[in-house]
Order: C-alpha cells, then structure tokens, then sequence
C-alpha cells in the first residue's frame, strides 16, 4: 500500500475501483484497508476508493506526543486529495472516522460531493473518564490483548490494541471535545447519517446538529458495527446514498 507524506508524517493509503472518487476513513482503532475492503469490494466497479489510515493507525506514522485536532486530521485528508489529483470527492467515515468525515465537509465544503458518517462515535463520559484516569490498567488490558490470540481477546479488540496506545488516548480525547452544534457544514454540502437502531455506545444521533439538513438513514436491529455484522444490509446502502450524492 502507498504512502504520502503530511505535516512531517508517513501515511498510509489503498486505491481500488474506477468512478466518481470517495474517501473512506476508518473508525477508532482501525485501519483503512482491513476495515473498509470488503465493504466496498462489490461496489469498486462503480466508484474510485480511496482509504485512509489516520495517524497512528495501522502503518501511518503518529507523533511522539501527539497534539493534534480534529482539524489536523482533516488535512490529513484533503493532503491525499491534492496528491491523488482529486477535484471533488463523496466523504464516507465510520465511528471516529465519521466525526472526520463531518469536520472534513465543514473546512473543505468545496472539495465535498457529499459526507456520510456511519455511526459516529459521540464518546459517553463513562469512557471519556476511565480513558483519562485508568490509563495504566487500560494500557496493560490492551497490551494484553496484542499479545494473545484473536481466538482468546476477540478479533475485534486484538485488531484495536494494535494500534499506538497514545493514539487510542488521544483520539477519544478528540472525540470527546467534538460539538456538532458548532461544526457548521453549510446547506450546499448533502450530508448524510446511517444508524444502527440498536446502537447504544455512539449516541450517533447527536451529530444531526452538525448540518442545517441531515439525510438520515436507519437500519433496523443493527448496532454500532454494521460494517461486519450487517454488511450486505449496509452495503446496500452505502450504493444508494453514493448513487443518490456522488455521481
């Protein structure tokens, strides 16, 4: 997979498909390719796909003391739309990524086809505060769980403990301070969010405030992870909402 360089930073990217561009960014503690490329398989025939792993994913590089803001992270994005020749593209993110997807449509409004967030990821405070005051047994438990097996921690949190440790601090810190009343995408930006309603983590519905008007769609008995355990039903989807914004 390529790399470009950002704000001093090696960062890392996949390309598939053919038709109008989109951007993909992962949720927290992910990475592009291993969290978007079997959503998107059936649907690369249609659209260009362009995936992003944000700083300190995967094998994007991330800062010794990482300081950066949502801001940051958005440039990172329209950083891999200069260099892939991009004019405008639709906006897809997930969970963390979602937050992205919506801060990205609100500085760059001009670059957006459209932005799509799928379950973002609104941090409760229970989190925000056992991530802030119970660092040190977090950062064993996920130590642990990148030692054992997927069999033994579950796939799904050996994937997130590989992830940089200050990272995964960091960036729900950045979630937490996320406001979607004062993100202000403008009325010229078709936004969309897809909803799981069984979702009780993310309280995803809060970010409706991020713009004036807000498609959102809802799926039935589906939570926060409709990417893996919903997948056909969210595909279905996400080729709706790009074939109804992006072409």
């Amino acid at each position: 997979m390529p790399f470009f360089v950002h704000d001093g930073l090696r960062l890392q990217y996949f390309e598939t498909g053919e038709g109008p561009p989109v951007l993909l960014i992962h949720g927290w503690g992910g990475r592009a390719r291993r969290q978007w490329h079997a959503s998107v398989t059936e649907l690369r025939s249609f659209y260009r796909f362009f995936g992003l792993s944000l700083r300190g994913h995967g094998q994007s590089e991330e800062m010794g003391d990482p300081e950066y803001s949502l801001s940051d992270l958005a440039a990172d994005c329209d950083a891999l739309r200069v260099i892939t020749g991009v004019e405008r593209w639709a906006v897809v993110g997930y969970s963390l990524g979602g937050i992205v997807a919506l801060k990205y449509a609100s500085l760059y409004p001009d670059r957006v086809k459209a932005v799509c967030a799928v379950s973002p990821m609104i941090v409760p405070l229970w989190l925000a505060l056992v991530m802030r005051y119970l660092r040190l047994p977090v950062a064993y438990g996920l130590r642990l769980a990148r030692a054992l097996p997927p069999s033994l921690s579950g796939k799904m949190l050996h994937n997130v403990a590989k992830t940089r440790l200050r990272t995964l601090f960091h960036t729900v810190d950045l979630m937490k301070q996320w406001e979607p009343k004062t993100t202000g995408i403008p009325a010229s930006v078709p936004a969309v969010i897809i909803l799981g309603d069984e979702d009780r983590s993310a309280h995803g519905e809060r970010a409706i405030a991020a713009a004036p008007k807000m498609d959102v769609r809802m799926l039935e008995n589906t939570g926060h992870f409709p990417l893996w355990r919903q997948r056909q039903r969210f595909v279905r989807e996400l080729r709706d909402v790009l074939d109804t914004y992006a072409r």
